[in-house]
């Protein structure tokens, strides 16, 4: 038996080797350093060498010099049949497996030496190593790294893909927008590929990988399962949460003997406050025989998650997790269960794009959520988690709001065939936590069937678990969108009733593969048949008496067709756009462009704000945002006083623009900070005294100059803007011409622009 050693991360793709290490243009000990390869890939410097490959930091240079990852087979090992299948093998398996959690493949050659080579994702970030901390890392960290892990780990495995290699020099945390982090799992250098497209060739295969995290059957050089890769994680987990590694022997062989003795340091014994359902969780993926283990590594991720976070509902350990008293933290933290709806969402083929069409992606479709009415409407009741691929929307209070919106998004991408997106939707316990920046999360098994739910979803598909449908089917105005699919198992012993909502303008009719291939059992079948019958009778009956009794108003509205009110009164229009100024390092970058609000703003850019109504009137601007202590703020943009009082009146087909160019700033500017700016039109036929009053009173305020401060005067302003949901203008943004209309009827019109900003 022969091994292939690394303990110090073969092949890891670095961004953190010290200057010192890496080769500088003029090595000579280096041929590729200043390299082209392909005319495309300008090789840089390099980041680290391993068995048999060397890798190298390059730029793109048909992408605007992007940053890729470029892996060369090392030259002493071409002739090699061993390492060059291997080589090839790594191709294949980054090809097959489409992940936002597993590095990305872009593009393959070999040099004019006959080198192959692999061009991969660059990731930001740091190694998983870098993280790991004598006394164990903060539980609501570990956990969504794990969970993340496991479900890359489990990815993979559908691919017919096993790592054979993972370990935290491996892993790879990308810092995402909001201080979020996403696992990327690299190095598919030693991986096993199941019908594999490249030849076995006639060498021998080698029991491969670091020794300190193998299997026991790894390690005997036995045939290998995805319980083998469920081993290494629950190494890197039991590493990750005490600081140490379960053992550490001083070779190969007294690690196999101490792992077939079993765990003879408990994880708890390290980390008193680790909760018991963790350890047992932990305990279990360490075990000898790999049927002792769990077969998916995404069910041993998802679980050991949720027991660090606090989560009770059933898992597979059959640990019981009171809610009360749950250690969320390493802080006693007292947490309520509540019940959330939860729509996740991402987009299809994700993982397949380039770096930067990834970014532009997720942008786009940041800003059609930001769009849809339900998501506006949620206001405090939602929380908005990042999925790296997509999101989670957590609404409380309200089981059809998720729905609604999910039916607003599904509508608003059906003209947007590049945006294709998967929805799935469950309601179910959480607990509202902190996480590591403080930042509101959540946490429990809603999320995580939700999660589940969408996994089995194809792209345009709303699909619903049964509680959600339970809920939906009580009310009559959802009959005829809600479509059974059956059951199907969700983890082993562990199966769930999924549904598929669609109407004519929103949803996917056609049934997901994976439900046209196994139907649900023909008992329930049946059932539902009888029962469909009876109903169908029923409502026979009902419909023929309410014919009958019917009052003659006009048809209740369904989610298809929403009926559309008009507002008694004249018919008002305007044009607004943005002039942009992007800002680097608080310079001006280039030359300032227009915009219809409908793109993601980068943090400190500069814009005015310009409208131009269609019939003469009064406008009152707001920006509303959180102020010093949390609460909404209320600052009045125009008008502004001039000779000691507020002049609201615009003359009709006039633009104007604000800041006005005589103002103090003659700019808006977006805070450093991600978020949404909402701004207020409110557009009248006429002044409106009670307005120009309290517009005057907070100009003339000399605490918060702007700032509206009077209770009684907030409440005023609100009362308007409150009419925005019960008449709803019609807006409408034409990107070739770069600016939106807005169009409503009544004496006065009052429209939201929300404005998303983030880090660029």
């Amino acid at each position: 038996m022969e091994y292939l050693e690394d303990n110090l991360g073969r092949d890891t793709i670095r961004t953190d080797v010290p200057a010192e290490t890496a080769p500088r243009k003029d090595d000579p000990n280096d041929k590729l350093i200043g390299v082209l390869l392909e005319g495309r890939y300008l090789i840089e410097r390099k980041l680290g060498q391993g068995g048999f490959g060397a890798v190298y930091l390059a730029s793109d240079q048909k992408m605007i010099s992007r940053k890729v990852v470029v892996k060369v087979l090392r030259d002493d090992e071409t002739q090699n049949e061993w390492s060059a299948r291997k080589f090839k093998h790594e191709i294949e398996a980054l090809t097959r497996i489409n992940h936002p959690n597993i590095v990305g493949v872009f593009d393959s050659g070999v040099t004019e030496n006959g080198q192959p080579y692999i061009v991969m994702q660059y990731v930001n970030g740091i190694p998983l190593r870098a993280l790991i901390t004598p006394e164990g890392m903060q539980f609501q960290q570990a956990a969504k790294i794990i969970g993340q892990m496991g479900r890359a780990l489990s990815a993979a495995h559908e691919c017919g893909i096993l790592h054979r290699d993972l370990k935290p020099e491996n892993v790879m945390l990308e810092n995402l927008i909001g201080d979020d982090e996403q696992v990327k799992i690299i190095d598919f250098g030693v991986a096993r590929v199941k019908d594999s497209l490249v030849s076995s060739g006639s060498t021998k295969d080698l029991a491969v990988g670091t020794v300190a995290y193998m299997s026991p059957e790894q390690l005997s050089a036995l045939p290998l399962t995805t319980a083998s890769d469920v081993y290494s994680l629950g190494v890197i987990s039991y590493e990750m949460l005490t600081g140490r590694r379960p053992t550490t022997p001083d070779s190969a062989y007294q690690l196999l003997e101490l792992q077939r003795s079993g765990v003879r340091v408990r994880p708890a014994d390290l980390r008193p406050s680790l909760p018991k359902a963790a350890e047992e969780l932990i305990l279990r993926s360490l075990s000898f025989e790999p049927k002792q283990r769990f077969k998916r590594a995404r069910d041993f991720g998802d679980l050991l998650s949720n027991a660090l976070l606090g989560d009770d509902e059933q898992d597979e350990s059959g640990s019981d997790l009171k809610a009360a008293g749950v250690r969320a933290s390493e802080e006693s933290v007292t947490l309520t269960l509540e019940t959330a709806h939860v729509l996740i969402l991402n987009v299809v083929g994700y993982s397949q794009l380039l770096m930067d069409q990834q970014k532009t992606r997720l942008s786009e479709l940041q800003q059609v959520v930001l769009d849809a009415p339900e998501y506006r409407r949620a206001g405090k009741n939602l929380v908005r988690l990042p999925t790296g691929d997509g999101m989670a929307l957590v609404f409380f209070g309200d089981p059809e709001a998720p729905v609604r919106c999910a039916i607003d998004i599904s509508r608003a991408l059906r003209n947007r065939p590049d945006i294709m997106v998967r929805i799935g939707v469950h309601s179910g316990p959480v607990y509202r936590v902190a996480d590591i920046n403080t930042n509101m999360n959540v946490a429990g098994g809603g999320i995580s069937m939700a999660q589940r739910i969408m996994e089995y979803c194809e792209p345009g598909h709303i699909l619903l678990s049964n509680r959600v449908a339970d809920d939906l089917g009580q009310l009559s105005r959802w009959s005829g969108y809600i479509h059974d699919l059956g059951e199907t198992e969700i983890r082993p012993g562990a199966r769930v009733h999924v549904f598929n909502l669609y109407g004519e303008d929103f949803g996917n009719p056609t049934a997901p593969v994976r439900f046209q291939i196994a139907s649900g059992p023909a008992v329930y079948r049946r059932m539902a048949i009888i029962a469909a019958a009876a109903l169908a009778v029923v409502a026979v009956m009902i419909v023929g008496i309410w014919y009958a009794v019917r009052p003659r108003t006009a048809p209740a509205s369904s989610p298809s067709k929403p009926p559309a009110v008009a507002p008694a009164g004249p018919e008002q229009s305007l044009t607004y756009w943005l002039t942009v100024q992007k800002m680097l390092n608080q310079k001006p970058l280039g030359e300032t462009f227009p915009s219809a609000g409908d793109i993601a703003f980068g943090n400190g850019w500069r814009f005015r704000f310009n409208l131009q109504p269609a019939q003469s009137g009064a406008l009152y601007l707001l920006n509303v945002g959180p102020g010093k202590d949390g609460a909404d703020e209320y600052d009045i943009l125009f008008p502004l006083p001039g000779d000691n009082q507020v002049n609201p009146k615009l003359t009709a087909d006039r633009a104007v623009q604000l800041p006005p160019l005589d103002a103090k700033s003659k700019w808006y500017q977006f805070v450093e900070k991600n978020g949404v700016e909402k701004f207020w039109i409110i557009w009248s036929t006429q002044p409106i005294p009670e307005l120009d009053a309290i517009f005057n009173d907070a100009a003339r305020n000399k605490q918060d100059p702007g700032v509206i401060v009077n209770p009684d005067h907030i409440d005023i302003v609100e009362s308007y803007l409150k009419r925005y949901d019960s008449a709803r203008p019609e807006v409408v943004a034409d990107k070739s011409k770069k600016l939106t209309s807005v169009k409503g009827r009544g004496e006065v019109l009052v429209n939201l622009v929300e404005l998303s900003h983030e880090a660029y």
